[in-house]
């Protein structure tokens, strides 16, 4: 009995020894595996990057010379610092602004871009015309240098009107109205009121309630961090197949679903917020005594006579994300179609046809203008400025 114990005893450690190469080998090719598969991962995500990277760089190359610029070697340079430029960092209460940055082209301090403003400000501040202006990237300016901006060539057209004025540029870049609203509502705490303020956007409403899937909520909101103890943001990290880029290889670059099928309810619901913001800034201008004016922003399917550029730009941007220029059509539509007894009448100022009959190139990409497009939108408003506010002044 004692060897035949002795037998099955040997036989267990030879069963545990055979069981441990197994298992030796199967760690074995795994961790081949693991480490093939990391390496594939490693290269790929590389590889993606570059491409990517060459893909902006050439989209940037197609806008410098896509006729809107006189100089495409100089719209080049501009692109090129625009990339560092456009980056933002975490703001309280309103998630986000401009990260500071000086350039050639374009200048951030406090978060706020660089305006021309005209030396004769300088001299009697108190006969100067005070003037902020709110919104997204297009009055932000993506797209021209710090003086050509829409708030630039606003100061400088006013002042060829013997108008001085001091004017600011608080526009952040995918800012909605809400956002707008509460950076407006800071400098107001501040004790820091203007005789005018222009808002101007209405896209980015309608292209947040597409991307989100919801309206009234910042553009980008999915993927905003809660403010950490230091009021700093930092990056989500979520562990999703589509993140990999071995995905990418298999599936191609992730599509968004768009909005083509909820353009209805989306709409409304951008509406309601964008009136109810205006709203409330009619109500502190009745307050605090100060004038206000609202832009609605073209868009380029609203430009009739389209070159192959513009054209192939606004091709990419439906496909980028379908239904988002439906969804501002309607919502611009709906505006005008609604009466709201709570505001005055021509409160809005919708921009649609302004470049309508405007054949030569006005589009740098899908929804930003060039320094044309600037300055005729510059002179509209600044008529209205001074319609508005000259006689007082």
């Amino acid at each position: 009995m004692e060897a035949d114990a002795l037998l099955r005893t040997a036989a267990v450690r030879t069963r545990v020894v055979r069981l441990t190469a197994l298992l030796n080998e199967v760690w074995a090719i795994l961790g081949v595996a693991l480490l093939l598969l990391t390496t594939l991962e490693v290269s790929l995500t590389s590889y993606y990057e570059r491409a990517d990277k060459r893909e902006r760089q050439s989209a940037a190359k197609a806008a410098a010379n896509s006729g809107v610029y006189a100089n495409p070697d100089l719209a080049e340079e501009y692109f090129k610092e625009l990339t560092d430029a456009k980056a933002r960092v975490w703001a309280s209460y309103t998630q986000s602004q401009q990260t500071d940055y000086a350039g050639k082209f374009i200048n951030v301090q406090e978060g706020t871009r660089r305006t021309w403003n005209s030396v004769a400000i300088k001299d009697d501040k108190r006969t100067r015309l005070k003037i902020f202006f709110f919104g997204g990237s297009t009055l932000w300016g993506l797209g021209s240098s710090d003086d050509f901006t829409i708030p630039s060539l606003v100061a400088k057209m006013l002042a060829e009107n013997g108008i001085s004025a001091e004017v600011t540029n608080y526009a952040v870049i995918g800012d909605v109205t809400t956002q707008s609203l509460i950076r407006f509502i800071l400098e107001l705490r501040k004790r820091n009121v203007p005789d005018l303020v222009v808002f101007y956007g209405g896209s980015v409403e309608a292209f947040s309630a597409c991307y989100e899937g919801e309206p009234g909520v910042p553009l980008g909101n999915s993927n905003l961090e809660k403010i950490s103890p230091k009021k700093e943001a930092k990056a989500r990290i979520s562990i999703r197949l589509e993140n990999f880029a071995l995905i990418r290889l298999l599936t191609g670059k992730t599509q968004l679903a768009g909005c083509s099928k909820k353009l209805d309810v989306l709409s409304d619901g951008a509406l309601d917020v964008y009136l109810g913001n205006v709203r409330f800034i009619e109500a502190i201008s009745r307050s605090l005594s100060f004038k206000t004016l609202f832009y609605l922003e073209p868009q380029l399917s609203d430009k009739t006579h389209r070159t192959k550029y513009e054209e192939d730009q606004l091709l990419k941007s439906e496909e980028r994300l379908p239904g988002k220029n439906d969804l501002y059509s309607l919502m611009r539509s709906k505006l005008v179609k609604r009466e709201d007894e709570s505001l005055e009448q021509n409160v809005f100022h919708d921009l649609r046809t302004i470049f309508a009959d405007v054949a030569s190139p006005i589009y740098m990409d899908g929804g930003h203008y060039g320094e044309d497009g600037n300055d005729r939108i510059s002179r509209r408003i600044t008529a209205d400025i001074l319609a508005l506010c000259a006689p007082a002044k």
